[in-house]
């Protein structure tokens, strides 16, 4: 079995198999973002925007929108199936090549959105009051921020069972005759950072039978209720230039099965 590592996040292999794995084609959360792009209206800024997911169907659904990613390859397989689209929804879609911690773009946006957790690969406060500032000063006024965080089961910052492999999902096929298999661990625990050391695994079963292990390593900002709230305040008295939008409070709307979301106050 071949073994190859990745520690680019989103690129090579992970752009590849992004769109087949089981944590993004179940996640339930596509209606709650068009829901609210219907309410608020556009333009729509997404950091973090992958593949397009989300950023599409808004799009199709006659918003335009902004894709920020660190990312090429997924920037790259977003274009592809972006280019499949009509004419008309490509006219309302630009991609931007860009770091969520520190972009400046030429427009501001009734709705910015941060879905699935992106945010999380910002592992400084520095980075992420850096993001949360960035996205302020790009809000039109009375515009809103939704973001995704993923408050972590307590056990994962230190229980060594985490240490250990875990095959979370069954095997998926490919219309091409691959077969893959995810698996994942956390690799060290950075208690006083609040950070863990992950890696998801990937074992891919190819149609002459020759297998692969790749792995993905990442590291992954923990957040809790309260380090979640204390970012937000930090964010909002960051900005206290009123005329330049508004950072929204923590939403509670979000279906459960698609995020961890913090109870309004």
């Amino acid at each position: 079995m071949a073994t190859q590592s990745q520690t680019g996040y989103y690129e090579s292999f992970v752009a590849e198999y992004y769109d087949y794995l089981p944590t993004v084609q179940d996640r339930q959360d596509l209606d709650f973002y068009l829901d609210f792009a219907k309410i608020e209206g556009g333009p729509i800024l997404e950091l973090g925007c992958g593949t397009g997911r989300i950023l599409l169907p808004l799009a199709e659904a006659g918003h335009v929108v902004r894709g920020l990613d660190l990312s090429e390859q997924m920037l790259a397989t977003c274009r592809r199936k972006l280019d499949a689209l009509a004419p008309e929804v490509k006219e309302r879609v630009r991609l931007i090549h860009g770091n969520m911690a520190g972009f400046k773009l030429n427009e501001t946006f009734r709705l910015i959105i941060v879905p699935f957790r992106p945010f999380q690969h910002l592992l400084k406060v520095e980075e992420q009051l850096a993001c949360l500032r960035a996205a302020h000063k790009h809000l039109e006024p009375g515009g809103k921020l939704i973001l995704d965080l993923f408050q972590t089961d307590p056990r994962r910052m230190h229980d060594r069972e985490f240490l250990q492999e875990r095959a979370t999902f069954p095997e998926i096929p490919l219309a091409d005759g691959r077969r893959i298999r995810l698996a994942e661990r956390t690799v060290a625990y950075h208690r006083a950072e609040q950070v863990n050391d992950v890696e998801l695994i990937y074992y891919v079963t190819h149609p002459d039978g020759r297998t692969e292990r790749l792995v993905m390593a990442f590291p992954s900002a923990i957040f809790s209720a309260t380090k979640s709230s204390t970012c937000w305040s930090a964010a909002a008295s960051a900005s206290p230039d009123s005329t330049a939008g508004s950072i929204a409070r923590p939403c509670a709307t979000i279906p459960p099965k698609c995020s961890s979301s913090l109870p309004v106050n």
